[in-house]
């Protein structure tokens, strides 16, 4: 059985480091991190604007602070698309050696350039104006995409050497500004070619060309909760094995940003969120760390062996701030056969009760605006978001993820009290 899981683990480690070496992975884990200040920066801001409290809420809609914090809300986590169109260039562009604030700045007029540059009004007026909605949800899985694009076309054209050549005593930051100008010359006439081939579409623009035929379908079948039981179970089956859950996470960050946004979308306009389930079983489904460790954290305190008391005491409270690592490396659940099926296991298990406390309604308050930082406890975290009936729901996960560790530590725990006890035996008969 060792052999087998050395063999397995030896295999997926490689796929992982080929995985996590590609240039693009790089750039779209990086850029979509740089973007997480402005999520948690406004945070504060979404908790206090929707507190379900009458004379809170009575006080911030009289005194014109709501509409403000809406709009504060609005101008930052719903123009994702925005952002990453630059982050994910900036980082692409920085890793190739290559300007990345140039390359930011050329991913984003591409960005712009290829979106419709109006909206028609609803009684018919054509306004010359950017389309809120391809900055936010239905422009993220474009916004990528011309973001890797431009990123690899820009440093190769570099590459090949095609700079305006200035003397050595013009300032670095003349010579690096100019020097890309026959570079973006041959980038915006590609660009310009562009969006002249699909404007002549049915669709009559690449954003609505994409989402119609790519992004749409992706994230229909991408975000929903089967799928993120799914994708999240091969996770922890990964992290089993030894590859980190960020070397996959990054794969499926898209997904997750699309689905989010469009939620906020929708709760910011009063109308039903498309995603909710979808969101709430990924807020809920690996309380603690991957592998939904958190219901074995209580239960290590309650260990008969001095090493379990000793790692449970020392690992409870990283725990509470989902930090696993001590579990998973200390117990080891890492490559540990015993600890196999319940950590691959606590992804469906949670994912079903998660599934069963939708039904009762518990997510009916879900809070979409209100972004918190990974680390935040998830009980806490789910008051914030969804109130006491969301908080509940995760306290019975944690339980019944317990109860499904239950068996495999109790052997864990007696196989650790026989090791101790025996050398306990062989020290005093040697004294």
């Amino acid at each position: 059985m060792k052999n087998l899981t050395s063999s397995i683990a030896e295999q997926m480690q490689r796929f992982a480091a080929k995985i996590g070496s590609s240039s693009y992975i790089q750039a779209l884990t990086a850029g979509m991190m740089a973007t997480m200040p402005i999520t948690l920066g406004v945070a504060a801001f979404a908790i206090l604007a929707n507190l379900p409290f009458e004379p809170w809420e009575n006080f911030i809609i009289n005194t014109g602070l709501h509409g403000h914090a809406m709009d504060l809300i609005a101008a930052t986590s719903t123009l994702t698309a925005l952002y990453v169109s630059f982050t994910i260039a900036y980082f692409f562009g920085k890793n190739a050696g290559e300007s990345g604030v140039i390359t930011g700045i050329m991913s984003v007029a591409t960005f712009i350039t290829l979106m419709p540059q109006s909206v028609v009004a609803p009684d018919g007026t054509v306004i010359e104006a950017l389309s809120a909605n391809y900055l936010g949800s239905e422009g993220v899985f474009v916004g990528m995409v011309i973001a890797l694009f431009i990123g690899k076309f820009y440093t190769w054209l570099m590459s090949k050497n095609i700079k305006v050549k200035l003397p050595a005593s013009v300032p670095p930051m003349v010579s690096e500004s100019l020097s890309p100008t026959f570079v973006a010359m041959i980038l915006f006439t590609f660009v310009f070619t562009i969006r002249v081939i699909f404007g002549t579409t049915p669709q009559g623009n690449l954003f609505d060309l994409v989402n119609e035929t790519i992004a749409a379908p992706i994230v229909t079948f991408g975000a929903t909760p089967t799928a993120g039981i799914a994708v999240f179970t091969l996770i922890t089956f990964s992290w089993f094995f030894g590859i980190h859950p960020t070397a996959m996470m990054s794969a499926y960050l898209p997904v997750m940003m699309t689905a989010g946004i469009a939620n906020l979308e929708a709760f910011l306009a009063g109308e039903p969120m498309p995603f909710l389930q979808f969101s709430a079983t990924m807020g809920i489904i690996a309380v603690g760390g991957t592998g939904g460790t958190l219901g074995l954290a209580f239960l290590m305190l309650r260990a008969k062996s001095e090493r379990f008391k000793a790692l449970g005491k020392m690992a409870f409270i990283p725990s509470l701030f989902n930090i696993n690592e001590p579990y998973i490396f200390g117990i080891p659940l890492l490559l540990n056969p015993l600890f196999f099926i319940p950590m691959i296991l606590s992804v469906p298990v949670a994912g079903l009760m998660v599934h069963f406390f939708y039904t009762l309604g518990a997510y009916a308050h879900f809070n979409p605006t209100v972004s918190l930082p990974w680390i935040m406890p998830c009980f806490l975290g789910a008051f914030l978001v969804g109130g006491w009936s969301m908080m509940v729901a995760i306290i019975c996960v944690i339980i019944a993820l317990g109860a499904l560790y239950l068996p495999f530590f109790i052997i864990a725990d007696k196989q650790a009290l026989s090791e101790e006890k025996a050398n306990e035996a062989k020290l005093a008969k040697s004294q």
